[in-house]
């Protein structure tokens, strides 16, 4: 396949693909369609091409539950409404709820999101369905006695990835959180998943609360429970992290762990401090953006989650410089792709041809003095017009097949939640 005449960091540029690689970049020539079959060829003409989002941190079928909870602190917002509603979900709705997320993150230059959230199974074929990457996992909240149960599942939701065979689903070890996964489970997803080199995903340190029972039940700091355990290293990807002091962030640094940082879900539920973006960076963590999931933030748009992370570190540190918008967008892509260990959120020879490709002329990205500047900060929602992931068009001139589809059969679905609503239950 090959992409013709796209602005590729101001030069026209032919992208050329194979294998779902990016298998050269060229100034544009006159390549003309005689070449390869007209289905192989797509012209970009007047568009920028750019390396597509990595979303480290995600509960994509909550799309589901935006503006079901909002404005509420996070301890009853899970308990009281969150929880007790996703208890009722089905497979189907699942299913139907993470397809709805892969449209509107597409829609959103994102290509690969990093997900937690039950039946995995649901969600492999809608993300397989829509074409994009995911990382899942069978994730557990073990606060009812029942861990061999869930040890069980862990072992068959790994079984059942290794049948599917599919190289754009990433299986993960996904234990919800310290104060949700009793010791006994934590200790057997690190064995789990350093027998298999998975990744380890799971929150750490979102709230005060968190951190101060941890040290009051278990004598440690949240990040050095989880290296006792032997949940820290290089395949943890932890998200949000905002309550650590400079011994865990040294600590998560000699690990070399990546951090998932979510702006906008963090500010939403008031966590109660700012996430510190400098003392991590200059440690040497890896730290990306997630957007956490539709109840918590209402939007799964990177390029707005990338302002605010930019924005509120500004603000927090008194300092317009720190994290410019070029370096907001890296957080957004290369180092979303690091954490998984995948040669992508690059826009270059060798690396996986993910990227998606957008209009420059529209009102809020003109006069364009800086590419990185626009998208970050101006470039606003539903802002691609075209994307590739793993070299196959998902979404061609603002046009994603089956649309019309999802977007129908989630509001069939959410009728029936009012209705039950209406009869007096959650959903």
């Amino acid at each position: 396949m090959i992409v013709k005449n796209a602005n590729v960091f101001g030069v026209i540029s032919d992208i050329f693909i194979k294998d779902g690689v990016i298998s050269d970049i060229k100034p544009s020539s006159s390549l003309s369609s005689s070449v390869l079959d007209a289905d192989d060829i797509f012209d970009a003409k007047g568009k920028t091409a750019l390396p597509s989002f990595f979303n480290t941190h995600s509960h994509a079928a909550m799309t589901l539950l935006r503006g079901y909870a909002d404005d509420m602190p996070l301890d009853d917002w899970l308990k009281c409404k969150i929880w007790p509603a996703e208890a009722k979900l089905t497979p189907e709705d699942i299913y139907w709820g993470s397809k709805l997320a892969c449209v509107e993150m597409i829609r959103n230059g994102v290509t690969f999101f990093n997900d937690m959230y039950w039946e995995e199974d649901s969600i492999a074929e809608a993300v397989t369905e829509m074409g994009i990457r995911c990382a899942l996992s069978a994730t557990f909240i073990d606060i009812s006695g029942n861990t061999d149960k869930l040890i069980k599942k862990l072992n068959k939701a790994y079984e059942k990835h290794l049948s599917r065979n599919n190289d754009k689903i990433i299986f993960t070890v996904a234990p919800h959180a310290i104060y949700t996964v009793s010791e006994r489970l934590l200790k057997y997803s690190a064995d789990f998943a350093r027998e298999r080199n998975l990744v380890i995903h799971m929150h750490l340190s979102e709230t005060k609360k968190e951190y101060e029972d941890c040290i009051k039940d278990r004598g440690l700091k949240p990040a050095f429970y989880l290296d006792k355990l032997g949940l820290l290293s290089e395949r943890a990807v932890l998200a949000h992290a905002v309550w650590l002091d400079d011994d865990e962030i040294s600590l998560i640094a000699d690990r070399n762990a990546s951090v998932s940082y979510n702006p906008v879900s963090n500010m939403k539920l008031a966590v109660g401090k700012a996430f510190n973006y400098e003392k991590m960076k200059k440690a040497g963590i890896n730290v990306s953006i997630g957007t956490d999931g539709c109840s918590s933030n209402n939007s799964l748009n990177m390029a707005e989650s990338l302002k605010f992370a930019s924005l509120l570190q500004k603000f927090y540190y008194d300092d317009p410089s720190i994290m410019s918008a070029e370096e907001a967008f890296r957080l957004g892509t290369e180092n979303g792709a690091r954490a998984f260990g995948l040669n992508a959120g690059r826009l270059e020879a060798g690396s996986c041809a993910d990227f998606f490709l957008l209009r420059p002329d529209l009102s809020n990205m003109t006069p364009g003095y800086n590419i990185f500047s626009d998208i970050v900060y101006s470039s606003g929602n539903n802002f691609a017009d075209t994307v590739v992931s793993g070299g196959k068009i998902v979404m061609a001139n603002g046009v994603i097949n089956g649309e019309d589809e999802i977007v129908s059969a989630v509001c069939r679905l959410t009728e029936k939640f009012r209705e039950r609503r209406s009869r007096g239950g959650s959903l």
